[in-house]
């Protein structure tokens, strides 16, 4: 353990980390395994007064990664050699410096609950879909968690579909409707159809922005990179839809969407499959990235602890830095000049046009010059 003392690792439960969320798991499934974990961890260590650990570790055969321990006392590791670990904290209270009974553990108890740790999603997850989910703890919640969300970050999806179906919710494995035949679809007929839905989006753009589509504001804002909605309460937006895979009768189309939904993103496998004069279904969603974070940052189920949890804090720090949250900027168009000015600067550049942004980044360049003179 690299904590010996639990309230010290409870103070660092502060910031913004990314799990990846299995299928068929609900939002508030997900939010109640981690905070068992979270409470397990931190009782495992020393939580009063006059208290110290004792680890005992007995060996036993190879076995699975257990994700649900009953025993919560217990921890699994697994062994370079391929054996499981037990190691059982023993949390207990010196008898010769311990003069008041009251301060024992079986009289106090655990020091933490579950409800202790208050967790918020940027952007949740249908529970039949599956993927990274950013969550915040404890005071990021109240400040880091708003900020992404107004961010409004892009998310990338892996839809798969299966043609020759029909369903009543879009899913494979809702009441069948009909069967269709489908052999007649190809890839570029497929590829055809996604082209024709991601311009459909891209026209309403500018109106769900609330400017003008002719305006010179307009030109402003498609300057600056991707155009975003206004609010969050706008309807889905498909910024890109391409066919990744295609293999009679299963596809797997790669969506960019913003305020999008899992029930949305089946929904077009569906009319898909209409336009292409048959039917089809959606057996699965995957979202493989939110702005900056990716699958490679995520905690798969089994690192869902205390220590892991901490870790993920650290790195994803980097990703919600000022210079991360301006999502005016096209990552072509924000050079390095850019992330080095100030948090004032780079709000100011936002909110003024194109020649403006050029002459703040010459004269701050210009006063660093003189600076090192």
């Amino acid at each position: 353990m690299r904590f010996k003392w639990a309230p010290q690792a409870a103070r660092l439960l502060n910031g913004v980390f990314c799990v990846y969320k299995p299928e068929g798991m609900p939002e508030k499934v997900l939010r109640q395994k981690i905070q068992a974990n979270l409470a397990r961890d931190l009782n495992a260590l020393p939580c009063y007064k006059y208290e110290q650990v004792k680890k005992k570790s007995t060996e036993y055969q190879t076995k699975e990664y257990s994700h649900d321990l009953n025993d919560s006392s217990q921890l699994q590791v697994a062994t370079e050699e391929g054996h499981s670990s037990y190691f059982t904290p023993t949390v207990t209270t010196l008898p010769s410096v311990c003069e008041d009974i009251t301060e024992h553990r079986l009289v106090l108890g655990d020091r933490y609950i579950p409800e202790d740790f208050r967790i918020s999603y940027v952007a949740g997850l249908h529970h039949k879909s599956s993927g990274i989910v950013v969550c915040g703890i404890g005071s990021a919640t109240r400040n880091k968690v708003p900020l992404l969300k107004s961010a409004q970050f892009l998310r990338v999806y892996h839809v798969k579909g299966r043609f020759g179906y029909c369903t009543h919710d879009f899913s494979s494995d809702g009441p069948l409707i009909e069967r269709t035949t489908f052999h007649h679809i190809n890839k570029v007929l497929v590829d055809k159809v996604c082209a024709s839905i991601q311009a459909n989006h891209q026209k309403q753009l500018f109106e769900y922005a609330g400017v003008h589509p002719q305006s010179d504001e307009a030109y402003q804002m498609a300057c600056r990179g991707l155009v975003r909605p206004d609010t969050r309460d706008t309807p889905p937006m498909i910024y890109g839809v391409k066919c990744i895979h295609f293999d009679l009768p299963d596809i797997t189309l790669e969506i960019h969407a913003i305020n999008e939904e899992s029930v949305y993103l089946s929904k077009i496998i569906h009319d898909l499959g209409l336009r292409l004069k048959s039917s089809a279904v959606c057996p699965q969603v995957r979202r493989i990235r939110h702005g900056h974070f990716t699958v490679e940052s995520a905690l798969l189920r089994k690192d869902w602890k205390l220590e892991s949890i901490l870790d993920n804090i650290k790195l994803c720090e980097e990703y919600t830095k000022s210079d991360k949250l301006v999502s005016d900027f096209n990552i072509e168009q924000s050079s390095d000049d850019v992330k080095l000015l100030p948090q004032s600067i780079s709000s100011e550049i936002s909110q003024n046009s194109l020649v403006e942004k050029c002459d703040i980044i010459e004269s701050h360049t210009l006063q660093k010059v003189n600076n090192l003179s």
